[in-house]
């Protein structure tokens, strides 16, 4: 399971470096044409703010598999034995409902957005909300398996 837990962060990894080069190639010729050619470029706002959506939801699974989310720590540093193995079961499972939240709430976001599109770009919404439930789906994978993983420890042990 380590195996693809690392593929997928891998491509994810690829995923968000893309998607940080293509839109800091956006952001740099809008503001090429816009100060060296007073000519702006309608489409590229919407492009930029897409791609930073896209980043920002990958970038939360990659955080969150990574335990790099900024996290108040005082609780669980002043809990021992079982009590904090019961807070980071807690934590787990609220987790778990959130991926499973993104995932339900994204899905219904993908089906309203069906039939619309972006007005510059003229993108289809349902693929620029599709990322939502993506992310979902990954979250909760990653959750669970951090979920059985605080199961099969003893208290105590990490």
């Amino acid at each position: 399971m380590k195996k693809i837990d690392d593929l997928i962060l891998k491509w994810l990894g690829y995923a968000i470096a893309a998607l940080l080069f293509s839109m800091m190639v956006i952001i740099f010729v809008q503001v090429l044409a816009r100060y060296a050619f007073s000519n702006s470029l309608l489409w590229s706002e919407e492009a930029g703010r897409f791609h930073f959506v896209w980043i920002t939801f990958f970038g939360l699974v990659v955080a969150y598999k990574k335990g790099a989310h900024v996290a108040l720590d005082l609780l669980p540093n002043y809990l021992t034995g079982i009590n904090q193995k019961v807070l980071k079961l807690i934590n787990c499972l609220l987790i778990v409902a959130l991926a499973a939240a993104f995932f339900t709430s994204g899905l219904e976001l993908v089906e309203l957005g069906s039939g619309q599109e972006s007005p510059a770009m003229e993108l289809p919404m349902d693929l620029i909300y599709s990322v939502i439930p993506i992310s979902g789906v990954l979250m909760f994978y990653f959750s669970v398996r951090e979920l059985w993983n605080q199961i099969n420890t003893k208290a105590g042990d990490e």
